[in-house]
């Protein structure tokens, strides 16, 4: 297992703050070993909780707005995302 691997486990499976959370540990993430670009964010709503899709949500529409991508763009590993410069 790689580097990238055990730590995207490690993330995954993490519950330390369980006791303090509503719903459980959920981390949600969408990651690429290749990634240029990083947008972190804290307490997802209870629709991305239950989807387990990052931004999928009022406030991902309107990040994706400021942004200026797609659902699609934004949604894959794709070139934004994960090719070197």
């Amino acid at each position: 297992m790689s580097a990238f691997e055990s730590l995207l486990t490690e993330v995954q499976d993490c519950c330390i703050c369980a006791a303090y959370l509503p719903h459980g540990p959920r981390p949600i993430l969408q990651i690429h070993p290749l990634a240029r670009v990083l947008i972190a964010s804290q307490a997802p709503g209870r629709k991305v909780h239950e989807s387990g899709v990052p931004f999928d949500d009022a406030s991902g529409k309107r990040l994706r707005e400021w942004m200026g991508v797609t659902r699609e763009v934004f949604s894959t590993n794709g070139p934004l995302f994960s090719r070197h410069g």
